[in-house]
């Protein structure tokens, strides 16, 4: 029985980058567009069953609703789960959870870096489809929803002994505070001299302290974006990287794409390599904030020490082009 999960992001693509920055702009009526899209895509590939987060702002149920009428096969395929709802990120790793534990092949996801991060703190083993609607956009492709769909509905049909060429391992950043595992990022990780969460979203380089990668390229945005103009690690590469930033002195300017239409000149120094076997510590000044892939999520206190690690035990992805090949005649 090929089971699927999408979990869409109501409150992607709306932080305050979209005010000071040039950010695309998603809208709710375009993300019920797109899981219509992923659930006639899905039910054709031969999905069974595909379960949906439900969200205050009804993004499921509306795209469900407007299917009855045109594409009934794919409407009655859609399970809402039942679960609360908070209106927060907790709701995204609460259903990759409850997903997984009533068997998903795989979670398709609507939103930025960040979305995909709290899934995958639930999802576990389960591999992710991420579909890009978010303001940051390393990780998620900017995928047509029917052939994510597609793409999922066949994965989910495959034997699980052909699955493993189909999918590809991420890596993760573990931040340890006091010892203690804190929280991961997928992207990046950034130390910012401030004492308070305020708006999650980070667009501006000032106070900014330390910045650790899991992959930097030049092409890339957001804070991964300063290591990528500084050195490249690429995806391939096993490592990742930190960054010391500094005000004055001696350092290597570079200028990035911390956000769309937001580009800053940073001054960086002290590479470190990052791999599992060298935690990179964070930087001493306290208090501080953390954020990960681009919001404000840790508070460190003047008597708490934290240090990055590099895990190369991340996430699976599904790698749509393998799927849809996989169906062609040999």
């Amino acid at each position: 029985m090929g089971k699927i999960g999408i979990i869409a992001n109501p409150a992607s693509g709306k932080d305050i980058r979209r005010l000071v920055g040039q950010a695309l702009v998603i809208g709710n009526q375009e993300k019920i567009n797109i899981v219509k899209r992923i659930l006639v895509g899905a039910q054709s590939a031969g999905a069974d069953e595909i379960l949906l987060m439900p969200d205050f702002f009804g993004i499921g149920k509306q795209s469900v609703r407007d299917l009855r009428k045109s594409f009934p096969e794919a409407a009655d395929r859609a399970v809402f789960l039942e679960m609360p709802v908070t209106d927060s990120g907790k709701d995204s790793t609460a259903a990759a959870r409850m997903m997984g534990e009533l068997g998903a092949d795989c979670i398709l996801t609507l939103g930025g870096d960040g979305t995909v991060r709290v899934v995958a703190k639930g999802s576990g083993e389960i591999p992710l489809i991420p579909i890009s609607t978010g303001t940051n956009n390393v990780i998620p492709a900017f995928v047509e929803g029917t052939i994510a769909g597609m793409a999922a509905g066949i994965f989910s049909r495959m034997p699980v002994e052909k699955r493993g060429v189909m999918v590809e391992r991420q890596k993760r950043i573990d931040v340890f505070v006091n010892g203690k595992l804190a929280d991961i990022a997928l992207v990046d990780a950034a130390v910012i001299d401030n004492q308070y969460i305020g708006s999650r979203a980070v667009w501006k380089p000032e106070s900014l302290l330390q910045v650790a990668v899991t992959q930097a390229s030049p092409d890339n945005i957001g804070f991964t974006s300063i290591i990528g103009r500084y050195r490249t690690v690429r995806d391939i590469d096993p490592f990742g990287g930190s960054v010391i930033i500094k005000e004055n002195g001696k350092c290597y300017a570079v200028q990035a794409a911390i956000g769309p239409g937001l580009i800053y000149e940073v001054c960086v120094d002290d590479y470190q390599q990052l791999d599992p076997e060298k935690p990179a510590a964070v930087i001493e000044k306290r208090p501080c904030v953390i954020a990960l892939d681009g919001e404000r999520e840790i508070v460190l206190r003047k008597q708490d020490s934290a240090e990055f690690v590099l895990d190369l035990e991340g996430p699976y992805f599904v790698n749509i082009s393998k799927v849809l090949e996989s169906t062609q005649p040999e």
